[in-house]
């Protein structure tokens, strides 16, 4: 990659079998969050220069929430820049009370071990930050966030952070008080990203870089640089730069 600073997108979905190759030539830094602590797991046999890899247990999935185990989470998360996808989702058929059981514990984890984290909140917005508020949890990204305007608000209070892809009304979020600062690039692939430009591919953010920049009147090549700084902020302030690959420390370094 040259010394410009590539697309970053903090939320994407990525078989595991995927070759680190195939997603270097992607020409972005992409979060693959995973769905389950097993599926983390397996990522661990990777060897990925531009790809860092999520210990997720996603609400939707009944086999994931049923399979959270928190002595395997509490190994895990020692080696794991970041932690996603986890939440709760209010359309799923896990029962409320055993996603808010899990959610609480991943919380609990990430308070005393902080990390960047990708929460999940579909439905539940309420729920999430009525877990989230006393945690004490930093780092925390909403991603896809549908929260009121109330809500919004609260979350910004609360010093969240938002993944937007192309698929999301980003003016909604500047009017209920966001700022470009606190916000990152997603695509959430394959879901945030089917009605978008092409290729529709994880790290293709180039498409929420202009919006974003339209909403506030930015030049979307500072969009960018903005995205880095929040991003680099954030891994600092928690302490795991060391944790992400070489390639991505360096780029983390730079973006300063």
């Amino acid at each position: 990659m040259s010394r410009a600073l590539p697309p970053l997108d903090l939320h994407a979905h990525v078989a595991i079998d995927v070759a680190p190759r195939s997603l270097e030539e992607l020409g972005a830094v992409v979060f693959a969050v995973t769905r389950s602590l097993d599926e983390y797991e397996k990522s661990q046999n990777r060897s990925d220069a531009v790809t860092v890899w999520g210990l997720g247990c996603h609400p939707g999935l009944a086999s994931a929430q049923d399979g959270y185990d928190q002595s395997q989470f509490g190994r895990l998360i020692e080696k794991a820049a970041f932690i996603g996808e986890i939440g709760l989702d209010g359309s799923s058929k896990v029962p409320i009370q055993q996603q808010e059981a899990v959610l609480a514990s991943v919380f609990a984890f990430a308070a005393a071990n902080p990390r960047m984290t990708s929460v999940h909140s579909f439905r539940a917005t309420t729920r999430v930050l009525d877990l989230l508020e006393p945690a004490g949890v930093r780092g925390a990204i909403l991603h896809w966030w549908l929260g009121s305007e109330g809500e919004t608000k609260r979350a910004v209070e609360l010093g969240c952070l938002f993944s937007v892809n192309s698929s999301m009304d980003i003016a909604r979020l500047k009017t209920a008080g966001v700022p470009l600062s606190s916000l990152l690039p997603e695509t959430d692939h394959p879901s945030g990203n089917r009605r978008g430009d092409l290729p529709r591919q994880p790290g293709h953010t180039l498409e929420v870089e202009r919006a974003v920049g339209r909403v506030f009147e930015v030049n979307e090549a500072e969009v960018r640089v903005q995205f880095w700084r929040t991003f680099a902020k954030q891994v600092y302030a928690t302490g795991t730069a060391a944790l992400f690959p070489p390639v991505v420390q360096a780029m983390l370094a730079h973006a300063q």
